[in-house]
């Protein structure tokens, strides 16, 4: 789908809205500041964006590999099992999980944080504290963005326009970790 917004644009809108939603909420700016001492504020990459928007309902977001919520667009929320959020008009949100871990992926917007799933510590590489932003900037656009995670991101789904699709955010496809993928077709032998 071609964006009516700039990719740099996108940019712009994503690391200024991340500024006003870590003012909001004193969690997220424990996490972006222990990240970004670990890694530096340049791991902190806006990749891409894909436009969720246009989907048949639901889209399915797998976020550091065991991590699985899903966009229904038809309503412009996210969904876990511990709990959803309705997006609304012109904001961002970032996702991510709190530091020190408590095992649930968290959604931060600057009306607050809502715990959105529970992941499993164990796996080798889990989501990322700064993992990803939804930018929501018009009614026919609702942007997805990995931000340079560790994990990577999966989002599969149908789309009204091109079918059905799986997009991939892989943080390295030459180095561990990195997302690996393998198609497997099968088909009805109907001889």
């Amino acid at each position: 789908m071609q964006l009516s917004v700039a990719p740099t644009r996108v940019k712009e809108m994503v690391l200024s809205g991340c500024e006003k939603v870590r003012a909001a909420n004193s969690d997220l700016q424990e996490a972006y500041e222990t990240y970004v001492a670990q890694y530096g504020k340049d791991k902190i990459v806006v990749s891409d964006p894909f436009n969720l928007a246009e989907i048949i309902d639901p889209a399915v977001l797998i976020l550091g590999r065991n991590c699985t919520i899903f966009y229904g667009d038809y309503s412009k929320s996210l969904k876990g099992r511990l709990g959803s959020v309705n997006l609304k008009l012109g904001e961002v949100y970032i996702i991510g999980r709190r530091q020190p871990q408590d095992s649930k992926l968290v959604v931060w917007s600057s009306q607050g944080a809502v715990e959105l799933e529970t992941y499993n510590s164990r796996v080798g590489t889990i989501l990322s504290r700064i993992h990803a932003a939804i930018v929501f900037p018009s009614e026919k656009e609702v942007l997805f963005t990995d931000l340079g995670s560790s994990a990577g991101s999966v989002i599969a789904g149908e789309s009204i326009k091109t079918g059905g699709f799986v997009r991939i955010y892989d943080p390295s496809p030459n180095k561990s970790p990195s997302i690996k993928f393998e198609r497997i077709s099968t088909s009805k032998d109907i001889s």
